[in-house]
């Protein structure tokens, strides 16, 4: 092209649209968090597990770390809830019903029970 010829406007990617939408970047953890594995110990047997010290351990803190993920997800799937209940009043046996199943589903096949709460009340 010469440069008496003008050239069209450049499209610009960001729309307004996008501007109004959040981003939703998936951050690295920082710190020790970047170092946990993010799968069981290949080395650990359930059958016998302590056979192998080091994978009992890195199996046991596996399945904390899981646990504690776990946790976390319910707590915000609750709070989630909680701002539709407040937002719809008395409709929110409906319009909250999706909400209420994935908070039941983050509980089954789970034990989030407090450990020595109350250990002498029977």
């Amino acid at each position: 092209k010469d440069a008496t010829t003008p050239s069209a406007p450049e499209h610009r990617t960001t729309t307004n649209e996008q501007k109004r939408m959040p981003q939703t970047t998936t951050k690295a953890f920082a710190g020790e968090a970047a170092s946990f594995p993010s799968s069981p110990p290949a080395s650990f047997d359930k059958s016998n597990p302590y056979e192998d010290p080091v994978a009992f351990v890195q199996q046991r803190e596996h399945d904390t770390r899981e646990r504690m993920i776990d946790v976390e997800k319910a707590k915000l799937i609750r709070e989630r809830l909680r701002e539709c209940y407040r937002n719809e009043g008395v409709n929110h046996f409906e319009n909250c019903k999706d909400l209420v199943e994935k908070y039941t589903e983050a509980f089954e096949g789970k034990s989030f029970a407090r450990i020595n709460i109350m250990r002498d009340s029977k």
